[in-house]
């Protein structure tokens, strides 16, 4: 009975349950990621999951289980969401300017849906989350255990780049693979819509899926890469987390995307 139960332990420990609480494996698995972010001058972590033989290979086991500001990371659901109440119509639908000049010249302009998401456009997603409003967003987020969001009338327009909002890299592994799989609250048309918008580059080989965000928390400059590489008949989703001091931020802001791609690349993959 005792040999039993360690079987099914080992079992349960082996993935991350869709659908319920986050399971990852309790250490780190080579490669070592290490020399990336170093190259870039950043501190953070890693978790990479190859689908088609269940492996995870993992940097900073420790920091994977901490919470963190989701910051632009969290418009992959915030588009859902709009689109899934009806707040975005589809793609194309436009929010106009506000008017409001800011330090990001591509964001002084109208946008939509298909604009916004490779643009960043924070303002377009403030509004898209006003529109949603704090009720439904709440409902919706938590109904895609999406970490532990703090959601209120005052807070709505920016609780995801500000405030106490926190989601670990492990709980966003948890949200890519659901994302990806089609086992979120929503519909498959909204979430292929998405899963369309987010793609960064795509060869005859491979597609590269994924959203990066970054903001400041505790002083520091604070950003993520979340998505998913196919290539070659298989799919490795990835959860970046790093991290810099604010003299650092040139260097921050490439790594990013930086550290996914190199990372790839040293394993063969998204070769031109």
């Amino acid at each position: 009975m005792q040999a039993s139960r360690i079987k099914i332990w080992i079992i349960l420990t082996a993935f991350i349950g869709i659908g319920s609480c986050t399971i990852q494996p309790a250490k780190d698995t080579p490669p070592n990621f290490q020399p990336f972010f170093e190259e870039y001058g950043v501190e953070g972590c890693f978790i990479l999951y190859d689908l088609k033989n269940d492996l995870y290979q993992i940097y900073n086991s420790t920091r994977c289980e901490k919470g963190y500001l989701p910051a632009s990371s969290f418009k992959i659901l915030n588009a859902l969401i709009g689109l899934e109440t009806g707040v975005i119509t589809d793609e194309n639908m436009v929010i106009p300017w506000d008017s409001i000049v800011r330090t990001e010249e591509a964001w002084n302009r109208d946008h939509t849906l298909a604009s916004a998401i490779p643009y960043s456009v924070v303002p377009y997603f403030q509004e898209v989350a006003r529109r949603v409003g704090p009720t439904r967003m709440k409902e919706m987020v938590d109904d895609s255990d999406f970490g532990k969001m703090e959601i209120t009338p005052e807070n709505i327009d920016k609780f995801w780049f500000s405030g106490n909002s926190r989601i670990t890299p492990w709980e966003q592994m948890n949200f890519i693979l659901h994302f990806y799989t089609n086992k979120l609250p929503f519909s498959e048309a909204n979430i292929n819509l998405v899963k369309k918008l987010i793609i960064l580059q795509k060869t005859d080989n491979w597609i590269l899926r994924g959203k990066i965000g970054m903001t400041n928390q505790d002083g520091k400059n604070l950003g993520w890469m979340v998505g998913y590489l196919e290539e070659n008949g298989n799919v490795w989703l990835y959860v970046c987390n790093v991290e810099s001091g604010l003299d650092n931020t040139i260097r921050f802001k490439e790594s990013r995307r930086g550290i996914p791609e190199k990372i790839f690349k040293s394993m063969g993959l998204m070769e031109e």
